[in-house]
């Protein structure tokens, strides 16, 4: 198994299914591995693409020591060009169950406590080195919310499970 730094958290910045989204990696992107570990549905269904011991295309970089999970949505309905949290009440509940299902599946081979949860735009570059990726260093908006604050609560399974996450 291979030593996990971070939990990549994406949107697809569309609507489409995991169908189309594999057709665009692969098509258009050229891709010969898919770019997330776990997709999930409006409806909050997870559909796990690759087992997490594999590197994916999330961010470039950064993949051989990530794990990708990615929900549907994240722009406007109307106008994908603008982002949006679009994250349904069963999408944020299923993120939160696929990070404890990473975490239990990793916890036997590394002390999960320091694997880091952000937003794909959280791995950009820090251009005036103050720690902090601000809105105008962004390479993009993606998950368009920011998770690092919204999941600094967790430090492995236990604090899930302390949350009622089973």
């Amino acid at each position: 198994m291979r030593k996990i730094k971070w939990i990549a958290i994406h949107c697809t910045a569309g609507y489409g299914d995991v169908d189309s989204i594999k057709r665009y990696w692969k098509n258009v992107l050229g891709w010969k591995e898919v770019g997330y570990h776990f997709f999930i549905y409006r409806n909050g269904t997870v559909v796990q693409l690759a087992d997490i011991s594999k590197v994916t295309n999330g961010v470039k970089g950064f993949n051989s020591n990530s794990v990708h999970i990615s929900y549907q949505g994240g722009v406007e309905l109307n106008n994908v060009n603008k982002a949006k949290d679009t994250r349904t009440p069963e999408q944020k509940q299923a993120i939160l169950q696929t990070i404890k299902t990473i975490y239990d599946q990793l916890k036997f081979n590394q002390d999960v406590s320091d694997i880091r949860i952000q937003g794909h735009r959280d791995f950009s570059p820090d251009k005036n080195g103050n720690g902090v990726v601000d809105p105008w260093e962004r390479i993009k908006e993606c998950p368009s919310f920011d998770a690092i604050p919204e999941y600094a609560w967790i430090k492995g399974p236990e604090s899930l499970r302390q949350k009622g996450i089973i």
